[in-house]
């Protein structure tokens, strides 16, 4: 009997699952479904495991299993002989694929089980090697690390949108009222969306922190206020600094809506970390048991943000030798969860490693509040950096390559404007005086390189020149001898 054919996809589909793969490195194709599903049954079980008093070690060495396995998956990811045994497309859950998967994980449960009977902290010489020092620290630090960080990996995907929406609605021409009313509205836009949204999460959240019965202690109903009272302060901070820009801009004649867009997608995770800080303090304040539905939602939560935000880490570790189209996955499922494990251990404690916090609320606090502060202090300072970049305000800061560039662009247009005697100051002079001022770096090469090249040129092009005038001098008198000799022969005749 003949294996019945999958049926045709609709396009609507097929497109759906080619923006899926371009935007998510295709953890939801068909060729890597079956790990994505491992990925998030794996990290339920973490979750349900954590809710258990005194398994940290047992979350610990489950967590780095799995880790390790999806690194070993990685790897096998880079031997082209395997592509079809581990990214088949035809099944979605081919036992192929399963058979890999536990390969990869035997591997790291024989590695990890060593390491856990033979490397604890008071069997080694370094007692830091031990797993129950250095594996729970590691991952502590990657999850506040990469917390702090991720705006940096998010910024490019929001300047690359606010480019593209700047450019559809002012294409590059003379600026006319209308282009510049779209301006001011996008300005408006800019201002006012950060404050509809706080003003949303304000009153939404209103009836948790206000007391239940009149009299009660309006403690939390304060503490609730002076919150937003913070994040009001911060949007007036940042509202001045997207005004002051535009006026930058104008005044440099170069109005644009990339400023005011890109404004609007630093709000939006400043929003969110504020509203998870809401959240966070609404659950602090509140003496509720422990839910262990909202428990597992909001490490799913958790786990499908931490993919979005490690697309922007996959877009700056694409270009590796060691990642490809479909490893890549692999890494991400990897990473994301020792993110997992770093927020779990600091409440459940692991090793030697005691718990410092008796929720994740408390955690939230601190990492949620942490991103904030460095995502307004970074929009403070990228946002006339990049502007300065891409020259729609006036330029203050230049780095070292930059200025080369400019030095040596002086040079040449005095050169070209015969303002510049090169027999006195030629290129070694000018590399003399950039080592002087200290510029010393690779651009100097480039330079040197460019230099060198256009000298070549010159020299070939001068040659090129002195040998077409000399063959034209040789067919002259090639010309004249002829003629010389004709005119004789013909005075002979006669």
């Amino acid at each position: 009997m003949e294996e019945e054919k999958p049926k045709p996809k609709s396009k609507s589909i097929i497109k759906i699952q080619e923006l899926l793969d371009k935007y998510f490195y295709r953890i939801f194709n068909e060729s890597h479904l079956l790990y994505t599903i491992i990925f998030f049954i794996s990290a339920i079980l973490i979750a349900l495991i954590s809710l258990i008093p005194d398994w940290g070690d047992l979350i610990l060495f489950l967590a780095t299993t799995i880790s390790l396995a999806f690194i070993f998956l990685m790897f096998f990811g880079l031997i082209p002989k395997l592509n079809d045994f581990l990214f088949s497309t035809i099944k979605k859950f081919d036992r192929n694929k399963i058979f890999g998967f536990l390969i990869a994980f035997g591997i790291s449960f024989v590695i990890i089980l060593v390491y856990f009977l033979l490397g604890h902290s008071t069997q080694l010489t370094i007692q830091f090697l031990g797993w129950d020092l250095i594996l729970p620290t590691i991952f502590i630090i990657i999850y506040f690390g990469w917390n702090l960080i991720q705006i940096f990996f998010l910024k490019g995907g929001f300047e690359d949108l606010s480019v593209k929406i700047n450019n559809k609605v002012l294409p590059k021409s003379e600026l006319s009222e209308t282009k510049e009313y779209l301006v001011i509205t996008f300005l408006i836009l800019g201002l006012a969306a950060p404050i509809l949204m706080q003003i949303g999460t304000l009153y939404g959240f209103w009836s948790y922190f206000a007391p239940e019965i009149e009299g009660d202690p309006l403690d939390n109903l304060y503490l609730y206020i002076g919150w937003n009272a913070v994040v009001f302060i911060i949007i007036g901070i940042t509202s001045w600094r997207l005004i002051s820009l535009y006026l930058k801009s104008k005044k440099n004649e170069t109005p644009n809506i990339f400023s005011s867009m890109f404004y609007i997608f630093i709000w939006i995770i400043i929003w969110y970390r504020a509203f998870s800080f809401t959240n966070a303090l609404r659950g602090a304040t509140q003496t509720t048991g422990t839910d262990i539905i909202m428990a597992i939602l909001d490490v799913l939560l958790m786990v499908a943000t931490a993919i979005l935000v490690l697309k922007g880490l996959g877009d700056k570790a694409y270009s590796s030798r060691i990642l490809n189209v479909n490893n890549m996955p692999f890494f991400l499922f990897a990473f994301t969860f020792l993110y997992i494990e770093g927020q779990i251990i600091m409440i459940t404690g692991a090793g030697s490693l005691p718990g410092f916090f008796t929720d994740r609320n408390q955690i939230n606090l601190i990492s949620n509040f942490l991103m904030l502060i460095i995502t307004v202090f970074f929009y403070i300072w990228y946002s006339e950096y990049v502007l300065e970049r891409k020259g729609l305000i006036m330029r203050k800061h230049y780095n070292q390559e930059e200025v080369i560039t400019i030095i040596t662009d002086f040079k040449e247009y005095l050169k070209n404007n015969e303002a510049l005697d090169i027999n006195k100051i030629g290129d070694k002079e000018f590399q003399d005086f950039l080592q002087m001022k200290k510029l010393e770096i690779k651009g100097i090469r480039l330079i040197e390189t460019e230099l060198k090249k256009g000298s070549e040129e010159e020299m070939t092009s001068q040659k090129e020149e002195e040998a077409e005038i000399e063959t034209r001098d040789e067919e002259k008198d090639s010309l004249e001898k002829k003629q010389i000799k004709e005119n004789s022969n013909e005075e002979e005749i006669e």
